[in-house]
């Protein structure tokens, strides 16, 4: 009797034994499931890239190229590296080109046409998207995922503050109208009135009010793109870190 409760044990460890999975299966599967995650992380940031161009074309529609809209579009959308723009007859491929003339305080033209495309061949660049889908997360180069984090938080920052040699944003996001009138009006250093503001057209015309909100949809794009970057680093087993101020001046 003892001996048919030994053997019934002996094959009972033999039986679990054989199912439960090896270490190796294990830690293949977790990197496979990691890869997915990543894969799911830059599909939302096209999508979020996408919307991005949509509403700065909206709020500065003198500063994209309509010809060339549809094109960026189609890149975009089919995760391609075959359109390239040129600047002063030279044909820009680095998407630090491209970010510094769309940054530029000189005069450009199609300046939303360039922070696009820069913004996108980072991103492309970042997760190297010419190698398509990886089968475990440990293809992805956790270096330039880190600094494409950097660079989000940087670019999130420029958008919101940089102006051109006339005191001009270059890129109109959160502001209001009467904000943007105000700032064309105002010199420096020149103390702003209540008076002054209730003369601006938007005001006066009751269009608009200081107690408006800022528009934040811009910002929240660029952080929705920055959450889906450190949530590859997470997967990557990666601590991602916000920039300090200081940092923020560290373009690229």
């Amino acid at each position: 009797m003892n001996s048919i409760k030994v053997l019934s044990l002996c094959i009972l460890v033999l039986f679990f034994s054989g199912c439960m999975p090896k270490q190796e299966d294990v830690k293949d599967a977790f990197q496979s499931n990691s890869a997915n995650i990543i894969k799911k992380d830059y599909k939302k940031i096209q999508k979020h890239l996408l919307s991005f161009k949509e509403k700065l074309d909206k709020r500065n529609p003198q500063s994209y190229s309509k010809n060339l809209s549809p094109r960026i579009y189609r890149l975009i959308n089919d995760l391609e590296k075959d359109f390239l723009l040129k600047y002063k007859k030279s044909t820009l491929s680095n998407y630090k080109d491209y970010l510094q003339i769309a940054f530029s305080k000189d005069n450009i033209v199609s300046r939303n046409d360039y922070l696009i495309l820069g913004l996108y061949y980072l991103i492309y660049d970042s997760y190297e998207l010419d190698k398509g889908h990886r089968v475990i997360a440990l293809e992805y180069d956790k270096e330039k995922l880190g600094k494409l984090h950097k660079n989000l938080q940087i670019l999130k920052w420029k958008l919101k503050v940089d102006k051109d040699v006339f005191g001009n944003y270059l890129f109109l996001t959160w502001q209001n109208n009467w904000q943007i009138e105000l700032a064309k009006k105002s010199k420096d250093n020149e103390q702003i009135s209540y008076e002054k503001i209730a003369e601006l057209k938007f005001i006066k015309e009751n269009k608009e009010s200081v107690f408006d909100h800022s528009n934040f949809s811009f910002e929240i794009l660029l952080t929705q793109m920055i959450d889906n970057v450190e949530n590859s680093l997470t997967a990557l087993g990666e601590e991602p870190k916000e920039l300090t101020v200081k940092a923020m001046f560290l373009f690229l």
